[in-house]
């Protein structure tokens, strides 16, 4: 399916036309991210405010975009095509700025506990789902709901147990990172505390349907074949089915599990939709996804470091995922997420403990070991933004990413004890 969009000037706007993008990144704007309709002239004097210009998606829009200047005899009535009803948006919300409440110190010790009962949790809930037994959404809520008063206070404490943490299965494990990036996401965009918490929710559950396939299929060493895959696919529509039949599910997490496979330029499934037809909740949910599979070990893929997975989400901006999204993902987590182990430009390697909002490419580093690969008896904190000389006087900055395992380091024991 094609994204028909055409970029028109603000002056020449109506009412009724669907605005699908802007020329500037939505957040920055108190416009909705997933699009919207222009409905009355307090919009479109907004928009001519904010923007020069503007992206039409003729698709969706009520309004021509040719004026008619000539009257003309009235064409035989041809049937027009219904388009999908599309659940869970968002409508207008005004960005939330949140602020970071508990040092990172404190909220690891808090968030450790947090973690370990929200992955007890999903474990417990995925394997009912295999015994046959229904949903319960109430457990995946209440652990959604922990994980997001834990991120809004501070989303570095989160991130780094989601990487430092080993779990029993890819897939409950990704489930568990996925939600908490897609919650640090959301509230890097501003989303409001109830939507984040449907975020967190939906993408807890967003591979439920899995369940439903032998795990022969989904612990397959070798890639799937045609049929094979179209087998896997299948899981969104086994997903979609439990959450229907189960109470405490609403909209925004039903459209989180339905269309976190549709991709920005129509290639994905199962409905091949487009830009912003895709809900805005869906469209990070996506992103998560991908960038978590990425970065860990599957059976048939070995894991990309940090780096590498956003050069690859960078490559699919505006074809696979929304350029302006991904642009703030990575403003989101950072080039090198909390939690990823690096080396130094000195040689030294460590892990990094927390981001530096206003330079993402100098984040603070724990460093665990000298450049001739000896652990330091007490690890020391780095901030890169403050420190940028080694003690040479050479430029300091992070060298590499090195990926789980690297340069002899386990990270499952590297504790954050000088932050």
């Amino acid at each position: 399916m094609a994204i028909r969009t055409e970029r028109i000037s603000t002056a020449d706007l109506q009412l009724g036309m669907y605005v699908a993008e802007l020329d500037r990144p939505w957040i920055e704007t108190p416009f909705p991210l997933q699009g919207f309709h222009l409905r009355t002239r307090e919009e479109l004097q907004q928009l001519q405010h904010w923007c020069r210009h503007v992206y039409i998606d003729r698709q969706l829009g009520k309004v021509a975009l040719d004026p008619v200047t000539h009257p003309r005899a009235a064409a035989p009535a041809t049937p027009v095509q219904q388009q999908p009803r599309i659940r869970g948006g968002l409508g207008k919300f005004t960005p939330v700025k949140y602020a970071v409440t508990q040092p990172l110190k404190q909220e690891v010790v808090a968030a450790t506990l947090y973690h370990r009962e929200i992955t007890r949790a999903v474990i417990h809930l995925f394997n009912d789902l295999r015994a046959g037994k229904g949903l319960n959404v109430r457990v995946a809520r209440k652990a959604a709901t922990v994980m997001v008063q834990s991120i809004l206070r501070n989303p570095d404490a989160m991130v780094w147990l989601a990487r430092i943490k080993d779990a029993s299965s890819y897939g409950y494990a990704h489930a568990i990172r996925s939600s908490i990036l897609a919650t640090v996401f959301g509230r890097h965009l501003g989303l409001p505390k109830d939507v984040l918490e449907n975020l967190a929710t939906g993408v807890l559950l967003m591979d439920v349907g899995k369940t439903r396939l032998p795990r022969a299929m989904l612990n397959s060493p070798e890639p799937l074949d045609e049929a094979g895959w179209a087998a896997m696919r299948r899981h969104v529509d086994y997903g979609v089915e439990l959450l229907q039949h189960s109470a405490g599910i609403n909209e925004q997490m039903l459209a989180v599990v339905q269309y976190h496979h549709e991709r920005h330029d129509g290639s994905g499934y199962p409905f091949g939709l487009s830009g912003t037809q895709i809900p805005l909740l869906a469209r990070i949910a996506g992103i998560v996804d991908s960038y978590d599979a990425i970065t860990s070990e599957r059976p048939w893929a070995p894991a990309r470091t940090a780096t590498e997975a956003v050069s690859l989400l960078y490559e699919q901006r505006d074809t696979g995922f929304q350029g302006a999204l991904v642009e703030q993902f990575i403003q989101a987590i950072g080039v090198y997420p909390t939690g990823t182990a690096v080396e130094l430009s000195t040689g030294q390697t460590g892990v990094v403990v927390a981001q530096n909002p206003a330079r993402r490419l100098r984040p603070q580093v724990m460093v665990v070991a000298e450049a001739n690969g000896q652990p330091l008896a007490r690890p020391r904190i780095i901030d890169l933004l403050a420190v940028q000389q080694d003690a040479e006087g050479r430029p300091l900055s992070v060298a590499s990413c090195l990926r789980r395992g690297g340069a002899g380091m386990d990270l499952a024991n590297v504790q954050i004890n000088a932050v």
